[in-house]
């Protein structure tokens, strides 16, 4: 997992916070960003869109990087302190989940995954909070063991939206190859610990392979399924094919443009990914 990104580090001023959008999803009730920008460069990432007007990533910009091409994560201290103050509002009966991280990758290298290990232990011993960990690199793994006495109360997933290793070094840069990351999703539901699936995004060209994504996550392993379509927010559409044209997958980028312009198609598309996902959930007796 290389990145060649530059790196800057800032204090935030929230440690647990609602979340809305992950609520909706009935992904999580709070969430905790140890970072606005993550260390991976995925093209359909919209992060970039929801953070790019806080005032440390304007003044990042502003000395003349590309928001593509740079990572912001907090200081280890400030999530921690932060973290410390924000329990002390959580109630004694919630066991909301915490969902860790909507804006960036919590495990991306071992000094993003060692802060997460330390949050996560006072978001432990302090509340009885519930947490989900979602991440593109199999240092997850490392989180998982480092946290194994509160196993029970933690949720791993290594988001999986595709089945090829050339469409994800092509679209997810810096990630953990696809297939370490199935390996290590794999391994953690072998070890006893609780894991969803995070099947996102998946392209167009991808939806005839719902039971192959679906293998990978192996759903008799875990607590919830997620499928998603491509975000459309900010430039995800048009990066992504590009990444994709340029890695020589034309039929995959050919296949994504046909929907990227066209109402009918896009929620064609979007009908074919959910209504295939549903259907081959119910033939394996899986409803969630």
């Amino acid at each position: 997992m290389n990145s060649t990104k530059k790196e800057f580090y800032y204090n935030g001023k929230t440690g647990i916070a609602l979340t809305r959008a992950f609520e909706k999803k009935l992904l999580a009730k709070y969430s905790v960003n140890i970072g606005s920008i993550c260390h991976f460069a995925c093209s359909f990432c919209y992060g970039p869109t929801v953070t790019s007007k806080q005032k440390v990533i304007q003044d990042i910009l502003s000395q003349g990087y590309n928001i593509e091409d740079v990572s912001c994560y907090r200081y280890s201290d400030n999530v921690l302190e932060c973290i410390s103050r924000d329990l002390r509002k959580i109630k004694p009966d919630d066991t909301g989940y915490v969902f860790f991280c909507t804006t960036c990758d919590p495990c991306a290298t071992l000094e993003h995954a060692d802060i997460t290990v330390q949050a996560i232990k006072l978001i432990m011993q302090g509340s009885n909070l519930q947490v989900r960990v979602l991440s593109k690199s199999t240092n997850i793994t490392y989180v998982a063991k480092s946290l194994f006495e509160y196993k029970n109360r933690i949720v791993y997933s290594l988001s999986t939206g595709t089945t090829s290793s050339d469409i994800s070094k092509a679209i997810e840069g810096g990630v953990s190859d696809i297939s370490e990351r199935v390996d290590a999703l794999q391994w953690l539901q072998k070890k006893g610990f609780r894991t969803f699936g995070m099947i996102c995004p998946v392209l167009p060209s991808e939806v005839d392979k719902i039971a192959q994504l679906l293998d990978q996550v192996r759903p008799e392993h875990c607590e919830g399924i997620w499928a998603e379509a491509i975000n459309i927010r900010g430039k995800s559409l048009i990066n992504t094919y590009s990444k994709l044209m340029a890695a020589g997958l034309h039929d995959q980028a050919t296949e994504l443009q046909r929907v990227m312009g066209d109402q009918t198609a896009w929620i064609e598309y979007s009908k074919r990914l959910f209504l295939g996902f549903q259907h081959e959930l119910r033939n394996r007796g899986r409803v969630f």
